[in-house]
């Protein structure tokens, strides 16, 4: 598995980026240019081969874009009227107690099951839907193999926001839906037990309802290159004096955050998770749907609800200010 140390990821992952640029598939060709874009570091070795290979795709699918994927043919026929020397990098700043991240492509982004109203935090399979055993994915799949006994795919993720963003899908041919089960959460905790040489590693989870986007069960994973807000020792739920403005409950395992998951689950109260090795961060709040977010946002996930804002307007970049964070939070908090 490649995530044995920090270093040996962060080099398997921009790697295997250099040799997918090679690839005749739009839609490797547009995870490629938003995981580049996402990183300074990563942009300024790819910026010139990235607009090259933009030119070859516009040229030959300019008539031809009903061929490719129709999510796919979405986003190109964005960058096409964006034009990739206007497409703007991620940019980063602090806005009060919060990280601010202005991300011009994740605007290009389908919405799924994020643009949904969810009523149940369980739902069914859906095999014709979008999910994560599709053909096409292999493509863009970082990793898979066998951890101990469980099968794992780690893919990148197409429109990321995290340092060296992926996806973990745990026995993917099990085609879970986007719901836990305590053995679920002895996969992942053995997971965190075997990367005790990457402390920057860290695993999310968005139930239904709380902007998961894809009912295929998975984890979010990053190497965040410093902590999100909700883990700052200022907080209360840190032991700080400061009160977090949504109740967060913490523990020191998965395991033993799962009775209140299922508790969650069972009362589909929709919930955001930010995993450590030694420490879990959960967050239960109201379901999309039942309330309106701000035109700023799309919506808060769990990278919002831990502290890190995510914007895809440059003017909601420059002009957000710390009460109007507040003040979403706020509107997503159980009554």
């Amino acid at each position: 598995m490649p995530i044995q140390t920090t270093q040996h990821f962060q080099q398997h992952f921009t790697t295997q980026l250099h040799r997918m640029l090679l690839s005749e598939e739009l839609g490797v060709f547009i995870l490629v240019l938003a995981n580049a874009t996402a990183s300074h570091d990563i942009y300024k070795q790819m910026s010139a081969p990235l607009k090259k290979r933009f030119i070859d795709f516009e040229n030959s699918l300019i008539q031809n874009l009903s061929k490719v994927a129709a999510d796919d043919a979405r986003v190109f026929q964005q960058l096409i009227e964006t034009r990739i020397d206007n497409l703007q990098p991620s940019q980063f700043k602090t806005v009060g107690d919060w990280q601010l991240q202005y991300n011009h492509l994740r605007s290009f982004r389908p919405a799924r099951n994020s643009g949904k109203t969810i009523t149940a935090l369980l739902q069914n399979f859906d095999v014709e839907g979008f999910h994560f055993n599709k053909p096409f994915l292999k493509d863009e799949t970082l990793w898979a193999g066998q951890l101990k006994s469980t099968q794992l795919k780690i893919l990148y993720n197409k429109f990321p926001f995290a340092d060296y963003h992926g996806i973990f899908v745990f026995e993917p041919g099990q085609c879970r839906p986007q719901y836990l089960l305590n053995e679920h959460c002895l996969e992942v905790d053995s997971l965190l037990q075997t990367v005790n040489n990457s402390p920057e590693f860290g695993l999310a989870y968005n139930s239904l309802g709380a902007y998961a986007s894809i009912n295929h069960q998975h984890w979010q994973s990053f190497l965040s290159q410093q902590d999100y807000p909700v883990e700052s020792a200022n907080w209360k739920h840190n032991g700080g004096g400061n009160t977090y403005p949504i109740h967060v409950d913490t523990f020191n395992s998965i395991l033993q955050a799962w009775p209140l998951i299922n508790e969650w689950q069972q009362h589909n109260t929709a919930f955001n998770l930010l995993l450590r090795k030694d420490k879990v961060y959960a967050i239960a709040r109201k379901r999309q749907g039942q309330y309106q977010h701000s035109n700023w946002t799309s919506g808060f996930a769990w990278s919002e609800v831990m502290g890190n804002i995510i914007v895809s307007d440059s003017t909601h970049y420059n002009q957000l200010k710390a009460d109007q964070i507040l003040q979403e939070f706020t509107l997503l908090t159980l009554d």
